[in-house]
């Protein structure tokens, strides 16, 4: 690298649980945020804790070994793709992978004053984290660009008007927004310009910037379309110490479904492929470098279904021998395509079922029905196939009825992990546009239509967590199927996985009506239940900074 950076990019933050249940808790008669967040944390010794918490406790205390487990130590995949990006343009680029667990490595980084940082925000819905990192970056280094992109300054610019995305913006305190649903090319051109003695940003497309965090111009857009075969990460840019045994991949952008509660095609546009030839090239240094487990994170894996058919014959006839994790379509599945994962490695799924009722499919757009959901999760189970099935509660003309189906559904069709959550409602989704047909109004947590409103959702979520027997309840945030595919890769059985799962779920329960019950009484039986695993608890990994 040469004696300034021309970048270092920040992959994901979390933010301390007792800040976010604080907020939420504020807002908990007007808004089901806070129900939401009981439902996907533990009790532990008087306060709630996240699943990685209590597990790297639990291993602990039952191996004599400090652990360190969480899903954010995988290679963060936006952070790598835009930083192999970069360094394919001949930009001296490095990486924070895990904000959390790098803190000093970037510390160190900040001292020889980098010229930009850039911010990812795919798993923000807020703005605080990012101001929390923008406070740390101007600490080290007061010279240095702060850039932000991604999901979360997407919505900004389309949601608001310009003076509240000002306001916005002037809360985070960064330099350069920029304004793409891709937004790698203009990064690299924000880059380029800073090398420049006197940097004059007015050229580069896509941006919002301001010098004085009160005044913010804005450039012309020129949306971005990036070939996806180009922008293919060049993995021997990072050190196999980062990225073995498990790595997150892309294959595909956007979605082949326009689901109605979901944005991402909207934001992503058309489904665009990228080459098997570009895949396997990717997979030929994975697998040499010793990398046994991929977590795809294409929003719909399996289809088309011909080219999906396709990757599995090359990945079983050039012996790649991974085990896979994806999202995946089993209602859309036919037999082969069971056939042909199981025989390339596939050894978990994400199922986006949403409903077990066939009205309320029909009004999410699913273009699937209850029959084949069930004849898909047998098909799995007979392969062998783990699945976790994520559900809704209170879309838009969801009944008590439809809510009581999707209950049944659950427990007699038996995914193997399932979460249940209350609607999530963003007026930019499909759905919203028919609005008044279903009385619709409010947003986030918060809202009500003619048949159901957040509070009766969240009452409902809570009763088919204590009523559910045949699926493990697991939370979606911060463990889901990719922390179980990282676990698994960090040497942990599904068997003993499946222990933790089973005691942490009636800590879940024993939690969703009160902050902090007393659990003491589950301790023992978790310790038990983490002593009789075959696993490789870690120490203390070194910082990853590549």
């Amino acid at each position: 690298m040469g004696s300034q950076l021309d970048c270092v990019v920040v992959g994901y933050y979390e933010q301390p649980l007792d800040d976010l249940l604080e907020s939420s808790r504020q807002m908990r008669d007007h808004s089901g945020g806070y129900r939401h967040l009981l439902a996907n944390t533990v009790p532990f010794r008087g306060k709630r804790v996240r699943y990685p918490e209590l597990l790297n406790f639990g291993l602990q205390e039952a191996t004599g070994k400090s652990c360190d487990y969480h899903v954010g130590r995988l290679p963060n995949l936006g952070a790598c793709f835009l930083t192999s990006f970069l360094r394919k343009r001949s930009f001296d680029a490095a990486l924070v992978n895990f904000f959390n667990h790098d803190r000093e490595a970037f510390r160190r980084l900040l001292a020889d004053s980098p010229r930009a940082v850039a911010l990812t925000t795919t798993f923000y819905f807020e703005s605080s984290p990012l101001a929390y990192l923008v406070k740390f970056i101007r600490e080290h280094s007061p010279d240095t660009k702060i850039i932000v992109g991604g999901p979360h300054v997407y919505h900004v610019c389309s949601d608001f008007p310009e003076a509240i995305q000002h306001q916005m913006f002037a809360e985070i305190g960064a330099d350069v927004y920029v304004f793409d649903s891709q937004g790698e090319l203009t990064l690299s051109r924000v880059c380029a310009a800073l090398r420049e003695r006197v940097p004059d940003l007015s050229t580069v497309p896509n941006l919002v910037y301001t010098s004085d965090n009160r005044t913010f111009h804005r450039t012309p857009r020129e949306i971005e379309n990036n070939d996806m075969d180009e922008g293919a990460i060049d993995w021997s840019h990072f050190s196999n110490d980062l990225l073995v045994p498990s790595v997150q991949l892309r294959t595909a952008r956007s979605c082949a479904y326009k689901c109605a509660f979901c944005r991402y095609p909207i934001l992503a546009g058309d489904l665009n492929l990228m080459s098997l030839e570009a895949v396997e090239k990717q997979f030929q240094h994975l697998k040499e470098i010793g990398v046994t487990h991929l977590l795809f994170i294409d929003d719909t894996f399996n289809i088309p279904k011909n080219r999906f058919k396709d990757l599995c014959r090359m990945m079983i006839d050039r012996g790649f021998d991974f085990k896979w994790f994806s999202y995946f379509r089993c209602a859309n599945a036919d037999d082969e395509v069971f056939d042909l994962a199981a025989r390339s490695g596939c050894t978990g799924v994400f199922l986006g079922i949403e409903s077990g009722d066939n009205r309320m499919l029909k009004e999410m757009y699913k273009t699937a029905t209850v029959d084949k959901y069930v004849y898909g999760l047998n098909k799995l189970r007979e392969y062998g196939i783990f699945s976790y099935a994520s559900f809704i509660i209170g879309f838009p003309g969801e009944t008590e009825e439809s809510a009581e189906s999707t209950i049944r559904f659950i427990d007699e069709a038996r995914p193997t992990y399932y979460c249940l959550e209350s609607y999530f409602h963003d007026k930019k989704v499909p759905i919203a546009a028919r609005a008044e047909e279903f009385g619709l109004v409010g947003s986030s947590y918060a809202w009500k239509h003619d048949t159901m409103d957040w509070r009766r959702a969240a009452e409902l979520v809570a009763s088919g967590y204590h009523r559910i027997s045949g699926s493990i309840p697991v939370p979606l945030y911060c463990f889901d199927l990719w922390t179980i595919g990282y676990l698994m890769g960090q040497g942990l059985s599904r068997e003993s996985i499946e222990r933790f799962l089973r005691v942490g779920a009636e800590m879940l329960l024993s939690g969703m009506g009160a902050e902090a019950p007393d659990t003491a009484h589950f301790e023992p039986r978790l310790i038990e239940a983490l002593r009789q695993t075959a696993s490789r608890p870690m120490a203390p990994a070194p910082l990853v900074v590549a």
